[in-house]
């Protein structure tokens, strides 16, 4: 989940962005976004030196790497941390601490070359051995680690010596490279000190930690792909977008995160750039529990999905920067393994009533909106927009907002029961051919909080993905695999769409990936 746990081509951005602007409603003037994206901040000379200021509303609450408690944390998993692998522009898997990898026939198989003389921002050298301690570290039993379902096919990893990790795997994985890219290397034996040392290997190391309020990192000279152009980067927590907003516009903020689309034309100005991503792979959604009545029921889930005005409620909420998804399914409809031929659940409350009757869902009948306060207002006008839609059919919607971790605590993690709830999330992911979305919801491994049990054809789509190369099967499996959850519905996915940020001018070499995250690590400020 993009603001619970979740994370993440420049070639096609250009396209792609004035694609999502014309599917909104074209160019200004026409009911369009007004202020164009793009995803990257531009390119030239940079200069060493200076601090850049990161603003976001929602404070960092703790610095493990691989147990991310907010999506705050997310801006310094890039900064403070490596992985074997590392996101390109592009959404395929580069080197990072691994300069290599090469693949047994079978996909089952793989050996990682590490860089050598790496080492934490501790001084102590980082080795395969101490790869195998952080695998080892997210896939123990009962793990919380978020990115252990990325990685749950992994059988063991061997240190084969300080620069070779051998990675065997329970079942083939054609996509292992990008899947072990969240899996970032700390000191795991200094891991109960992970809120004072945030000991990594990344360009940047911490200088000083405040839970809630502010996170300041100093340039790791020692990094090993390179001195970083910053001094510094501190991420500052502001009390609400108004302050935010406010330092944006003095210049004593560098970049701000999680703008809300309705502020975007005034805060992109004076050079200042709006950054999304090219391909957005985050997803405004409603989670049900499928478990529960009246959810626990397809037709009330499909109903939920014809009731929802996602055109109007891309629109309302997010000022036109998103692209509605009436296909229901977590791929972009620009993403090359969409299947275009998917129903179309478009709104239709005619056709909402006569499904929520069956499902046994009346006159009169209330469901609950849970959303929270003081941050994602964007949530709560999208609910309005439904409790109106609703109520022409004769069904009330309660809208409640709570604060973050009871917001969370009520659905998170899988398997609590949430009756007659409509939980409004975000979910983060990357685009297609990585298999990690459709195994969201995958039976047994799957981290849905949905709680849906997908039908055997389901889960043997996602095998099959998960161990086919390129070629005819996948591409059918892929089909497969969206057209059972435009059928099932297990979540209602409103729209794809990418956590805006606005940069000040000078800020060059960041680039957006493609579920939000902002990448610094290469940026500076121009000369």
């Amino acid at each position: 989940m993009r603001s619970w746990q979740r994370g993440l081509a420049v070639l096609s951005a250009t396209i792609t962005l004035a694609g999502m602007a014309a599917a909104c409603g074209g160019d200004e003037g026409s009911g369009g976004p007004e202020v164009k994206p793009s995803a990257e901040s531009g390119q030239g000379q940079i200069k060493d030196g200076g601090t850049l200021v990161y603003g976001q509303i929602d404070g960092v609450t703790q610095l493990d790497p691989n147990k991310i408690s907010s999506a705050a944390q997310t801006q310094l998993q890039t900064l403070l941390w490596s992985g074997l692998s590392k996101w390109a522009p592009d959404n395929s898997a580069k080197p990072d601490l691994a300069d290599s990898w090469e693949h047994s026939p079978d996909f089952k198989q793989w050996t990682f070359k590490l860089h050598p003389g790496v080492k934490y921002h501790n001084g102590k050298a980082f080795t395969a051995a101490e790869a195998k301690k952080n695998f080892d570290k997210v896939l123990e039993p009962n793990s919380t680690a978020q990115v252990a379902a990325k990685v749950n096919m992994v059988s063991s990893v061997t240190a084969k010596d300080d620069t070779t990790l051998v990675v065997d795997l329970k079942s083939p994985n054609p996509e292992l490279p990008v899947d072990v890219i969240d899996v970032k290397m700390t000191d795991v034996d200094d891991l109960a000190n992970i809120n004072k040392t945030a000991n990594g290997t990344g360009p940047y190391k911490l200088k000083n930690f405040v839970p809630d309020q502010v996170v300041e990192l100093v340039r790791n000279d020692a990094y090993f792909r390179g001195k970083p152009h910053f001094d510094g980067v501190k991420i500052a927590r502001y009390a609400d977008t108004t302050a935010a907003q406010t330092a944006l516009r003095s210049g004593d903020l560098q970049v701000m995160g999680a703008v809300t689309p309705d502020t975007v034309k005034n805060l992109a100005t004076d050079g200042r750039k709006l950054l999304t991503a090219a391909e957005p792979a985050a997803y405004v959604v409603w989670e049900l529990d499928t478990k529960s009545a009246p959810f626990n029921n397809p037709k009330a889930r499909e109903a939920l999905s014809y009731a929802a005005n996602r055109q109007a409620m891309i629109d309302a909420g997010y000022a036109g920067y998103g692209l509605p998804t009436p296909g229901n399914v977590v791929v972009n409809p620009k993403n090359k393994h969409y299947d275009q031929s998917l129903p179309q659940h478009e709104f239709n409350l005619d056709k909402a009533k006569q499904l929520f009757a069956e499902a046994g869902v009346g006159q009169g009948a209330t469901l609950t909106f849970w959303t929270k306060a003081g941050s994602n207002t964007e949530w709560t006008t999208i609910a309005q927009i439904l409790q109106e839609d609703l109520k022409k059919i004769g069904i009330n919607l309660d809208i409640q907002s709570n604060e973050n971790s009871t917001w969370s605590a009520k659905f998170y993690p899988k398997g609590k029961q949430f009756p007659n709830l409509l939980a409004a999330n975000y979910v983060s992911f990357t685009p297609l051919p990585d298999s990690y979305a459709l195994s969201w919801f995958a039976g047994g491994s799957g981290t849905c909080e949905c709680n849906w049990t997908p039908p055997k054809e389901y889960d043997d789509a996602v095998a099959t993905i998960e161990s086919k190369g390129d070629g005819p099967e996948r591409d059918a499996a892929f089909k497969t695999a969206q057209r059972v959850l435009n059928r099932e519905s297990p979540i209602i996915v409103l729209g794809s769409t990418a956590f805006l940020s606005v940069a000040q001018a000078n800020v060059l070499g960041a680039w957006v990936q493609a579920e939000g995250t902002l990448h610094l690590e290469e940026a500076g400020f121009a000369a």
